[in-house]
C-alpha cells in the first residue's frame, strides 16, 4: 500500500525506477475555500528536492526568513534563481531575480475550483509573457517518484493568454510545491522535504 505524506514528515530519497505516472489533476472533492497562505513555508532553512524529468535532482531552499520576509534560491535544471516570498493579506507573493516586474502573485488570497487571476509566466514556464492562471482542483492528488502519493494538493492551471503551453502546478498545504507537469511530461516532482528548524529571525 502506498505510503501517505504527513505534515512536516522528511520525505524518502530513494528514486523509483519506473517512468513517471500521467495522473491528471483529480476532481475537486469539496467547494472549500483555501488561501494562498496556506502554501507558503515561513521558516529559514526550509528545502525541497526535486527530480527532474532527466532524472536529475533540482532543489528550491529558504535561506532567510527576516521581517516576515522568506529569501529564497531555486536552481532547477539550467534555471538558476534568488528572490523573496511573502504573504500580504493571504496572498503568497514574489519578487525574484527573473523578472523585471517588480512583486508578483504566486497564489492569491482567496481560491476556490475556478478561480482565475493573471500574472507574469512562472519561473517554470521561463518567458516574460503574462500567463492565465486557473485552480483546477482543491484536494488533487499527485503520485511522487518514490511511491509517495500527496493528497489534497491544489492544481493550477498555467496557459498563455491564448491558452497554450499548459503547465499544472501542485502544492500541498503546509509543504509548498510538490510539482509540475508541462505540456508532455513532469518537469519536476517532490523527492525530500525538510522543513527547516529555524523560526522567524531579526
Amino acid at each position: 500500500m502506498l505510503r501517505r505524506v504527513a505534515l512536516a514528515l522528511v520525505l524518502a530519497t530513494a528514486a523509483s525506477a519506473e517512468p513517471p505516472t500521467a495522473r491528471q489533476p483529480a476532481t475537486a472533492t469539496s467547494e472549500a475555500t483555501r488561501l494562498g497562505a496556506e502554501y507558503f513555508i515561513q521558516k529559514a532553512g526550509a528545502t525541497w528536492t526535486y527530480q527532474l524529468q532527466s532524472g536529475s535532482k533540482g532543489r528550491v531552499s529558504i535561506n532567510s526568513f527576516v521581517e516576515w520576509k522568506a529569501g529564497f534560491s531555486y536552481s532547477i535544471g539550467k534555471k538558476s534563481v534568488s528572490g523573496t516570498w511573502r504573504v500580504k493579506e493571504g496572498n503568497w507573493l514574489e519578487r525574484s531575480s527573473a523578472r523585471a516586474d517588480g512583486e508578483v502573485v504566486l497564489l492569491p488570497a482567496v481560491m476556490t475550483r475556478g478561480t482565475r487571476w493573471q500574472a507574469p509566466a512562472s519561473i517554470e514556464k521561463g518567458t516574460k509573457e503574462t500567463s492565465q492562471y486557473e485552480v483546477l482542483a482543491l484536494d488533487a492528488q499527485v503520485d511522487l517518484p518514490n511511491g509517495i502519493v500527496i493528497d489534497h494538493c491544489l492544481a493550477v492551471l498555467e496557459t498563455g493568454l491564448d491558452g497554450s503551453a499548459p503547465y499544472t502546478h501542485y502544492y500541498a498545504p503546509n509543504l509548498g510545491k510538490v510539482g509540475v507537469r508541462g505540456p508532455d511530461d513532469w518537469l519536476f516532482r517532490l523527492v525530500e522535504f525538510r522543513p527547516g528548524s529555524r523560526g522567524h529571525s531579526e
